[in-house]
């Protein structure tokens, strides 16, 4: 699992930040193919199987022109 601080542009929660576990690090490969050559990818993220939810998965996504920042922290 790895978990994600991402800063999102005018995001009006009073920090701009979302914190969310996912199962891998594609978010973080395809935002560096953003920065590196422009290309945005249209697809979800798998968020991170959660004790509670009994083999239920989630599923994130985010527009990548609104990230102005990304922090991971893997455990």
């Amino acid at each position: 699992m790895i978990y994600y601080s991402i800063y999102v542009k005018d995001l009006n929660n009073g920090t701009g930040y979302i914190d969310v576990g996912l199962e891998d690090d594609q978010l973080l490969k395809d935002y560096l193919q953003f920065l590196d050559i422009g290309v945005r990818p249209h697809r979800t993220y798998a968020i991170a199987n959660a004790p509670a939810l009994r083999g239920k998965k989630g599923q994130f996504t985010i527009n990548m022109t609104e990230v102005t920042a990304i922090t991971i922290m893997s455990s």
